[in-house]
């Protein structure tokens, strides 16, 4: 039932006693092998390895085959038991954290770290059976690394779910410090077999590590990419869960990279991701391990105000933003120390029901609204990043457009009985995620009831239109053909989104359109 089981071998402490007593206590404390990073290479450095806590697992006490006593492991890792002597018992430690604390006030929470490719199996430590004498004694459990210097991975990786899940313990404490956070269930997968190859999950081709549906896929792939050791990834896929869960992200995902012209709503979700890593751990160099021996890797400097390309668009803006939002680091353009509390209280409160997409003018017209003496600081946050700073949610006065004329305005304005030219672009990109591969139009609703909306290409291309709502997708039209895209559907008064994007006629590949977009009321 269980994939893996260890034992450690157990110390008896002799209490020297005049008479027999009844009861003996099992305590010890239960650890796992951190493998840190190389300031330099930024890969692994299994060398410098060092013993860390377990903490807030619960650690069973099972004796024929029942669970008798559980405790959960504190700051230290230490767990204690009473239990009657004479007997025969051992101790379980499952890779799991959880607080339900039945208590509206309270944070609740529950991770688990289990193998995708084996049905998804609960990783555990636990000892062998053992007898319980006449003395106290002390059981102390031990994940180790597995690595063998000169021939890799020579035994079971048992450490890494236990790291994975302390890192996640790491982000709850900072939770638990600014307040109550209720989170759904989450369920991180991490095996060995997972590989950069996209295919069957369930036999470890997941292509990378991510968040979706709440869940979390990570790399374990030896001499290749694995994530179980890279805190900063951990912790970013962590953030796309909380944004998903209890905030909101209207990130379309797809790949990025330092330097990219990505829609806004992916540059703010990845830039987010990357900060709150930085955030969380309080080390704003982020690092990512792989190759042989895990040995080498990359970094990135969150708080670095010089990025390439900087503006709305680019993640290493929204990345140094954020960060030096929080940080207590002053660097020339960062005056700023709000901490962690006001930028949740923005992600999980105005920002969740914002009309317009999520994207770093949302974020930043909120932010500004609940620290209005921050204000002038922010400012200068903003331009330092080639942000206009006379933001609003809709990012109306927006003068950079990344050196593509059709990126502005952000959103048109489209009312009924009127029609509007647009035309999307993919001179940054043709991944579908890149600027101005889509195109936002506000559709102002003067009255609830039913609309349309038309979408005729002025050549042969294939037109896909999606309507939202406050993020939720009210409806969509992604028929193939370079015939009309026409969306009928019931709209609330007010402003809902259509979001749109252009393909070659075949529907294949994303593709440079114009179109016309016509809006009427039934």
């Amino acid at each position: 039932m269980f994939p893996w089981r260890f034992f450690c071998a157990c110390v008896a402490l002799i209490i020297l006693s005049g008479c027999d007593v009844p009861n003996a206590e099992i305590k010890g404390t239960v650890t796992y092998e951190k493998v840190p990073h190389s300031s330099i290479s930024h890969g692994l450095e299994y060398d410098k390895s060092f013993d860390a806590p377990v903490r807030g697992v619960e650690v069973q006490l099972i004796e024929d085959g029942n669970i008798i006593d559980t405790y959960v492991t504190g700051s230290n890792g230490e767990f204690k038991f009473i239990k009657k002597m004479d007997t025969f018992v051992k101790i379980r430690v499952r890779a799991e954290l959880s607080n339900d604390t039945n208590d509206d006030d309270g944070n609740e929470w529950q991770v688990r770290v289990v193998d995708n490719t084996n049905q998804k199996a609960l990783y555990v430590l636990e000892t062998d059976t053992f007898e319980v004498k006449r003395e106290d004694m002390n059981v102390d459990l031990h994940a180790a690394s597995g690595w063998r210097r000169g021939e890799g991975y020579g035994s079971t990786r048992a450490s890494a779910p236990f790291h994975i899940l302390d890192k996640v313990y790491d982000i709850f404490v900072k939770l638990d410090a600014i307040g109550s956070v209720q989170l759904p269930a989450l369920t991180i997968n991490w095996s060995p077999n997972n590989i950069p190859q996209f295919g069957d999950i369930t036999v470890g081709e997941i292509g990378t590590s991510y968040y979706q549906n709440g869940q979390i896929f990570l790399l374990g792939a030896e001499d290749v990419d694995t994530d179980e050791y890279d805190q900063h990834v951990i912790i970013h896929e962590w953030g796309h869960f909380f944004e998903d869960s209890v905030a909101r992200s209207d990130s379309i995902g797809g790949p990025h990279a330092g330097g990219d012209y990505l829609d806004m709503r992916v540059a703010f979700g990845e830039g987010f991701g990357n900060a709150w890593s930085a955030m969380i751990t309080d080390q704003p160099t982020y690092q990512d391990s792989f190759d042989q021996d895990q040995a080498t890797g990359f970094s990135i400097e969150i708080e670095d105000n010089d990025v390439i390309n900087p503006g709305w668009f680019s993640e290493g803006s929204v990345q140094s933003l954020l960060y030096d939002i929080y940080d207590e680091a002053s660097d020339g353009q960062d005056f700023i120390n709000l901490g962690l509390e006001p930028i949740v209280a923005v992600l999980t409160g105005q920002q969740k029901n914002t009309d317009a997409f999520t994207s770093v003018f949302s974020f930043m017209t909120y932010l500004k609204d609940e620290n209005p003496s921050f204000v002038n600081d922010f400012n200068n946050l903003l331009e330092a990043q080639n942000i206009t700073s006379d933001v609003d949610i809709w990012g109306s006065n927006a003068t950079n457009d990344g050196s593509l004329p059709e990126a502005l305005p952000i959103y048109l304005e489209l009312n009924p009985a009127e029609v509007i030219r647009v035309c999307t672009s993919t001179s940054q990109g043709a991944d579908g995620n890149k600027l101005a591969n889509h195109r936002f139009i506000k559709l102002n609703v003067p009255s609830t009831g039913s609309y349309t909306l038309t979408l005729t290409p002025s050549r042969d291309n294939d037109i896909d239109g999606y309507i939202f709502t406050q993020g939720q997708e009210i409806a969509k039209n992604e028929a193939a053909g370079i015939e009309p895209a026409v969306i009928t559907t019931e709209l609330t008064q007010g402003i809902s989104i259509a979001d749109v994007i252009g393909y070659n006629a075949e529907g294949t590949a994303v593709a440079a359109t114009c179109f016309n977009a016509e809006f009427q009321m039934n």
